[in-house]
């Protein structure tokens, strides 16, 4: 099942000038177009104030060609060289400017944590799975898993503006049917946890329930639920307060045990740090 919430990109190299637009001194109110507002001004005159750089956004098309939809609405990074990016999927040109500003400003909350030293999380190259390394085919659900993370520690900022609405995060119901009784794993464990916690309707809520029961993806349901009643239960108000939820949920998502320390050589610790997820070892029996 494709992804349904903005995505985060954690290893960009640049970005390309032509395509962008920056945040000039005399348009710091607008971003593509789309006048912010005070309260999303101010969070784009954070993160540039923290990170001394302007912020770069553009239109992109944000999904694979054969996706079959758009799923991904919007994406946010740091480049290398610490510039904030701001991606808003091309569908969004003609959806007019509230529904682009909702995007803008769920994105510039993502950049703000960043600035604010919230941490990332990627994979060691120690951990394998059967199908390779895990930083090469299971490193979209951890980014998946971190934004919902975020999205809660945000969550009252997009409730009270009124942004929450305008995001339909729902696509995903139909596309839980299409895929009728087909093996479920990670991604549908994320994506029930993600209705849980962010679908505006509790009837949208039951049918994907339904849904779930009815393709027999019984343990990706029971996962979800409790993923869900985590992050619903954490109260994250500081950087060092996300790994401990972050852990917890892991061990959910995969029935294993990890545990996650620094990247020393990250070229944006200075700005945020990001955690290297390694496995624990089972204790062997004495």
């Amino acid at each position: 099942m494709k992804r349904l919430a903005a995505t985060l990109c954690l290893l960009a190299l640049c970005c390309h000038a032509a395509a962008a637009q920056a945040v000039r001194p005399d348009d710091a109110r607008r971003l593509l177009g789309v006048r912010l507002g005070a309260e999303v001004s101010a969070w784009l005159e954070e993160v540039e104030g923290k990170l001394g750089r302007e912020v770069y956004a553009e239109f992109a098309e944000l999904d694979a060609p054969d996706a079959g939809g758009d799923y991904t609405l919007g994406a946010s990074y740091l480049t290398r060289a610490g510039v904030a990016v701001v991606r808003v999927d091309e569908s969004f040109r003609a959806r007019g400017e509230q529904q682009t500003r909702a995007v803008i400003a769920h994105e510039l909350l993502h950049l703000r944590l960043r600035a604010r030293g919230y941490p990332l999380f990627l994979f060691s190259p120690t951990v394998q799975t059967r199908r390779g390394p895990a930083e090469d085919v299971e490193q979209e659900h951890v980014n998946d898993l971190v934004s919902m993370i975020e999205h809660r520690v945000f969550a009252a900022e997009m409730r009270r503006t009124g942004f929450d609405r305008l995001i339909d995060l729902t696509n995903g119901l139909d596309a839980a049917r299409r895929r009728g009784r087909t093996p479920d794993g990670q991604a549908e464990v994320l994506n029930y946890a993600r209705a849980s916690l962010e679908w505006n309707d509790a009837r949208l809520v039951e049918e994907f329930t339904a849904v779930y029961r009815a393709n027999g993806w019984t343990r990706s349901l029971e996962g979800g639920r409790r993923m869900a009643e985590i992050i619903r239960a954490a109260d994250i108000r500081a950087p060092t307060e996300v790994a401990p939820v972050f852990l917890r949920c892991m061990s959910v998502l995969y029935g294993a045990s990890f545990r996650v320390e620094p990247d020393r050589r990250f070229a944006l610790a200075k700005i945020y740090p990001q955690m290297l997820i390694y496995a624990e070892r089972p204790r062997g029996r004495r």
